[in-house]
């Protein structure tokens, strides 16, 4: 994130509640000098046992998120590999993987950039979580393939750091929360409820990758909740960078 050319008043906390390798990740891109981090997951990703066969042949695979990437063997595979974000993108151009479409958006995006490569009983390897991914299955089967989805993770929902999420919210009246999927944000109404935390959340921004995940939190009556223009890193950066802004959080 580029540095804001303005003076800061104090810092900005900002509440980072991804996976913990994607949130340590990120707020590195954050200038220490304006924000203070508070790092606290609440989804949890273990990697899963899995069977695959490396002479099974597949025509494309596909990566969705850098989850996949990591816990999904690396596979010698010279046609093309579809991926959605730069930060997948990036993840797998570093495991090795050449021949990449790196898709800007969301599921639908890759719905529509994939199909015209498709051809009935074209073979689509999806290595995910363990999470059933009925859209995916549903559009493949109606384009007449073959998609495979190779469950090498779960997700699970849980507040690894529920002292300083609690801290968070109890200290802070005026900060930011990132919420980068559905599923985080069903995790954060859990985890709001169950602390008792309903009646602290205050000034505090909300600020989410899609209309979707806006919508997962609109009975909890933010005052502020922001949509990101792009539903990637980059977007969520502009976004930070936006809402300090109109905020005036920054002298």
């Amino acid at each position: 994130m580029s540095k804001l050319e303005t003076k800061l008043n104090k810092k900005v906390k900002i509440l980072l509640t991804r996976p913990e390798k994607d949130s340590l990740n990120f707020s590195e891109y954050l200038d220490k000098n304006l924000f203070e981090c508070f790092l606290a997951p609440l989804i949890k990703i273990i990697k899963c046992k899995y069977d695959f066969d490396k002479k099974e042949e597949f025509d494309f695979v596909l990566f969705t998120s850098r989850n996949g990437v990591r816990n999904f063997q690396q596979i010698k595979h010279k046609k093309k590999t579809f991926v959605i974000g730069d930060g997948t993108f990036n993840l797998a151009k570093k495991v090795g993987y050449t021949n990449m479409v790196n898709i800007k958006g969301n599921s639908n995006d890759l719905k529509m950039k994939i199909k015209p490569f498709l051809q009935k009983n074209k073979r689509i390897l999806h290595p995910t979580s363990t999470l059933k991914n009925i859209d995916l299955e549903n559009f493949f089967e109606s384009e007449g393939c073959y998609y495979k989805q190779l469950k090498c993770y779960k997700s699970i929902m849980i507040n690894q750091k529920a002292e300083l999420f609690e801290n968070f919210f109890k200290s802070c009246k005026d900060g930011l929360v990132t919420l980068f999927s559905r599923r985080t944000a069903i995790s954060f109404k859990k985890e709001l409820s169950k602390l008792d935390l309903m009646q602290s959340y205050g000034g505090n921004k909300i600020l989410t990758l899609s209309n979707s995940i806006a919508e997962e939190i609109k009975e909890l009556n933010f005052d502020r909740v922001y949509v990101s223009s792009q539903p990637n890193e980059k977007g969520m950066l502009n976004l930070i960078k936006k809402v300090c802004q109109k905020e005036k959080l920054f002298e």
